[in-house]
């Protein structure tokens, strides 16, 4: 036998245990990857829906001081009495800036997509053939 490993090649040094620990190394570094990429998009949407219910509530407060449109009919004797100005230019300022913050705030938490999910994307597709190749390697072994 060792005259055609002589022959053929090196004698093989590597155990089965040091390809075990790379195959876990791998499966390690996998299930890492998943939970970044899982943890990042949780984060990511939890951001949105929280810009997203600021903003409507803003837009709720400037709806709410508006004025009711159909009001001049009979109210049964009870006179309305109009939003102040300064309340409803208030709510409506209230309003635009949540919309600039929301528009701003999305720019910044979309780039979790291209910073750290799409890495750690690429990352866990480039360690699958790695792995492949690594699992081949100790079945032929055997």
């Amino acid at each position: 036998m060792q005259s055609v490993q002589r022959r053929f090649g090196k004698p093989r040094t590597a155990d089965e245990s040091q390809v075990a620990v790379l195959l876990k190394d791998f499966d390690d570094a996998d299930k890492m990857l998943s939970r970044i990429i899982e943890a990042s998009k949780a984060w990511r949407d939890a951001w949105v829906d929280i810009l997203t219910a600021q903003q409507r509530l803003a837009y709720d407060f400037q709806e709410m001081y508006a004025p009711i449109v159909g009001s001049s009919d009979d109210t049964n004797g009870h006179e309305g009495k109009e939003t102040p100005r300064t309340t409803m230019m208030r709510a409506i300022k209230l309003q635009q800036s949540h919309a600039e913050l929301k528009n701003d705030l999305l720019e910044e938490v979309n780039m979790v997509d291209s910073r750290i999910i799409r890495p750690a994307m690429d990352a866990k597709d480039h360690i699958q053939p790695l792995k492949k190749v690594m699992k081949r390697r100790g079945d032929r072994k055997a």
